[in-house]
């Protein structure tokens, strides 16, 4: 049982670890901490995976030079009309009008009855919805095309852009809705506006996206959102075929540049419609909401659509990256804790990167990266600790060494100073040592110092109390706030304790007996300034003192002063000489 109790302590710190572990990291990610760094990473990624332009889409743009053509926007809705019938002998696949169209047209009512008219003949115009931001009461507005345009359209489809709170468009929402989500979005209705007469729309099993479970009350003011997936933007460098308004409209655009193509028309200049920040590296172009549908609608077509983890998988699979270290500790070329690190802290990235490449799945890396952080830093500061703990110890006794007393004597006596308090020093030497290593031989040397040090280590407990080993078998005992009486008969019970060597608790039962003499010097009480070199000399000249008197004594420099010298012999207990 005693043997494996280290084997237990080890295995309860590391449980206890990798508690800590997994409950930091599911704090990170169920709050939300750190998606800011995760979104910059995201986007780092996102620049080096962007996928192909689809050339079946063909963009037809309100820009600069329509609105110079045709004149103010809003324009008559007899020039939608003629748009869509041009498009529509043009033989296109769908067309996504993307203009809002919740009003009828009060000074031109036979220009709204055209283009529903022309909706009608086409069949495969989608219109789209709007939603205004919630009221005072919590209560969204659904914006949809007028009756006569939403009776005539192939489909609705809504055209919420889902910004992050810095102002980047990442991700989009399949299907949204007021109370729930019923309609799909713009890209995702026209993608199923161009499959064959007849053909079903793609059922909803059959998206991509995160689902989002519906609420356990009903919410009927409020916008709900399904499948969520985040947009594979393409290259900034790359562009989709885009064609002007009025070019269209004034047929200089040939009929096959248009056959068969999925065409989204809006706004695209400047300033008119709903933009956002682009996600690229400089951040500093927009991106219109009808790029953004054509992404959207680029995704699907190409099938290629971003997914992101869900909570609960976020949470596993970070708590198992975090705790791998943990469990990898121990085996063959990694009993050392940072190698075990390193690979955990490459494995996340590494996790990220494929899983985002080749399944289309975002994990959000930073959560544990964190925690393998926060784990090196420790291990860091560990390993420093006990650096600084070794140059400062003895290897053989595990007690201060020269220097850590020396650090701890000229503390102690500037303490002494401010607070009045006496200290009292005690240096030993092992009597007759290097005779009895000589004799039994250097193993036995080293028992017989490790046990006097566990015994200096038993008489001197109080925790600004410090034994070390000066060098050899010179041992100090450093006593702040001790009177030359009380170190004196702590040097007594020193002695005490090695003429009581072989039933000592503790000690083997075959300890070599050895005895011990034992110099003491007390700084008085509210005495002047002393140096620590001084204090030292007159232990040491105590030490000599008592080699002096025939050894397996104590003497002090109070009796200097009147009082008796403090000594213990032991005429049964001879030393090994």
């Amino acid at each position: 049982m005693t043997a494996n109790r280290p084997w237990n302590t080890r295995i309860k710190a590391r449980l206890l670890t990798s508690v800590a572990a997994a409950a930091l990291v599911s704090l990170l990610i169920l709050g939300s901490l750190t998606w800011r760094a995760d979104a910059w990473i995201y986007d780092r990624l996102a620049a080096g995976f962007t996928p192909p332009v689809d050339d079946r889409i063909v963009v037809v743009a309100i820009d600069e030079k329509s609105l110079a053509e045709l004149g103010r926007w809003p324009w008559s809705r007899r020039l939608h009309a003629t748009l869509v019938d041009r498009l529509t002998a043009a033989g296109v696949k769908g067309i996504a009008l993307d203009i809002l169209l919740s009003q009828p047209a009060l000074f031109d009512p036979e220009g709204d009855a055209l283009l529903a008219q022309s909706l009608n003949r086409s069949a495969r115009v989608v219109l789209p919805v709007h939603v205004e931001p919630s009221q005072a009461d919590g209560t969204a507005i659904e914006l949809l095309p007028i009756p006569e345009f939403a009776g005539s359209a192939a489909s609705l489809g809504h055209v919420d852009m889902e910004v992050d709170a810095d102002g980047v468009p990442r991700h989009a929402f399949l299907r949204a809705g007021l109370g729930s989500a019923h309609w799909p979005s713009l890209a995702l209705a026209l993608s199923q506006a161009g499959t064959e007469s007849g053909t079903e729309p793609e059922p909803d099993l059959a998206l991509p996206g995160l689902r989002d479970p519906p609420p356990a009350m009903a919410s009927p003011g409020r916008w709900m959102r399904d499948y969520q997936v985040l947009v594979p933007y393409i290259d900034p460098d790359d562009a989709f075929h885009s064609v002007s308004y009025a070019d269209v409209l004034s047929g200089k655009v040939p009929a096959s540049a248009l056959h068969g193509r999925w065409i989204l028309v809006g706004i695209a200049a400047a300033g008119m419609g709903n933009e956002a920040a682009a996600s690229t590296a400089d951040g500093g172009t927009q991106r219109s909401g009808l790029d953004y549908q054509a992404n959207v609608l680029n995704m699907l077509l190409q099938d290629n659509a971003r997914v992101p983890l869900g909570l609960a998988a976020q949470v596993l699979l970070s708590i198992a990256l975090v705790v791998l270290p943990l469990l990898l500790l121990g085996l063959r070329g990694l009993h050392e804790l940072w190698r075990p690190l390193a690979i955990a802290l490459l494995l996340v990235m590494l996790t990220c990167v494929l899983l985002l490449r080749f399944a289309g799945l975002w994990f959000p890396p930073v959560p544990a990266l964190c925690v393998l952080a926060v784990g090196a830093l420790l291990l860091g500061l560990r390993v420093l600790r006990r650096s600084r703990r070794q140059a400062q110890s003895d290897p053989l006794t595990r007690l201060a060494n020269r220097s850590k007393f020396d650090q701890e004597l000229e503390q102690e006596l500037r303490l002494t100073r401010r607070s009045g308090q006496p200290l009292s020093l005690l240096l030993l030497d092992v009597d007759h040592f290097s005779r009895l290593n000589d004799s039994l031989g250097q193993p036995a040397g080293d028992e017989v110092l490790r046990t006097f040090s566990h015994i200096l280590r038993g008489r001197a407990r109080r925790p600004r109390d410090l034994v070390a080993r000066l060098g050899g078998d010179e041992f100090a005992v450093l006593l702040p706030e001790t009177t030359p009486q009380s170190a004196a008969a702590i040097a007594t019970t020193i002695h005490v304790d090695l003429a009581n060597l072989s039933t000592r608790t503790g000690t083997p039962a075959a300890a070599v007996p050895f005895t011990a003499s034992i110099g003491i010097h007390t700084v008085p009480a509210n005495s002047e300034a002393v140096a620590a070199s001084e204090v030292f000399e007159r232990a040491d000249s105590a030490l000599f003192q008592a080699k002096q008197a025939g050894r397996n004594r104590s003497f002090s420099h109070a009796s200097e002063s009147g009082l008796p010298p403090a000594r213990a012999t032991h005429p049964t207990l001879r030393s090994p000489d």
